[in-house]
């Protein structure tokens, strides 16, 4: 019934020293008591009644345990959709160590925990033959983060500025994109819509074509959008003809900037 990750809403049905026992859908579920946030706050403690949003830790034990720390669920968020892409697309260098509390203050915005999850495990590279992830530190401002960022930004004012259609997700005042992703000899950018009051985890992924002004929006984190791209499951119009422009050798393989750049 349950998996790893992923985020319910529970009812406390008895609480004892050590937790509170959940139930949900009719299973059983159980939160130890370091896993409330009343241990580490000011919070009420559990009590019988109390509904809740919790995360499953470990669903092989029974009752599985669950925690409802928002620290929890951040974490299960990035590992949600990073696992099984790391099964399905392995890693090939260790990935990166970034330090990303400046590359924040450079953006001005927080970042998705799984964005730096990937950077963690990949550093930045090509996706199945086709779409760069960017990385914090680039020897190549083409796939740096920060520098894409600075770029891009200052490309979309000019063409709005001439009249080109904006997207009405941003429309919203403040709301703003910042790039992630770069489809490769297409020219398609990836963004993040970021929209004041929603939490990075949350974020929107939103596709700008090429060669064009059509734009496609996905409610995904950016680790499920290139999982979908390389399962082959994505509903991208511009990513599902993949078997057409990509050995089949390549469509699960990564290629590190570390190995790219230096040829």
């Amino acid at each position: 019934m349950f998996a790893d990750h992923q985020e319910y809403d529970v009812v406390v049905t008895a609480v004892a020293p050590v937790g509170a026992a959940v139930h949900v859908d009719g299973h059983d579920g159980f939160i130890d008591r370091t896993k409330h946030p009343s241990w580490w706050s000011d919070t009420p403690h559990a009590a019988v009644g109390d509904r809740m949003r919790a995360v499953v830790l470990d669903a092989s034990r029974t009752p599985s345990r669950f925690s409802a720390l928002p620290s929890d669920m951040q974490t299960a968020r990035s590992l949600r959709h990073t696992e099984p892409l790391v099964r399905l697309c392995p890693p090939t260098d260790g990935g990166r160590t970034v330090k990303w509390s400046a590359v924040e203050e450079a953006l001005g915005v927080a970042l998705p925990a799984d964005y730096k999850r990937l950077v963690q495990m990949y550093g930045g590279g090509l996706f199945a033959g086709v779409l760069w992830l960017l990385e914090p530190g680039c020897p190549d401002e083409m796939y740096d983060l920060v520098a894409q960022a600075a770029e891009r930004e200052e490309i979309l004012a000019e063409l709005w500025e001439a009249g080109e259609g904006k997207p009405s997700e941003l429309h919203e005042s403040n709301a703003r994109l910042v790039p992630w992703g770069y489809a490769e000899g297409a020219g398609h950018f990836l963004y993040w819509l970021v929209r004041p009051g929603v939490e990075p985890e949350e974020w929107t992924v939103i596709l700008n074509e090429g060669r064009g002004p059509l734009w496609e929006a996905y409610p995904v984190s950016c680790s499920q959008f290139l999982l979908d791209v390389v399962a082959g499951t994505t509903t991208s119009f511009y990513f599902t003809d993949l078997d057409d422009v990509v050995d089949p050798e390549d469509g699960t393989r990564f290629a590190p900037n570390s190995q790219i750049l230096s040829q």
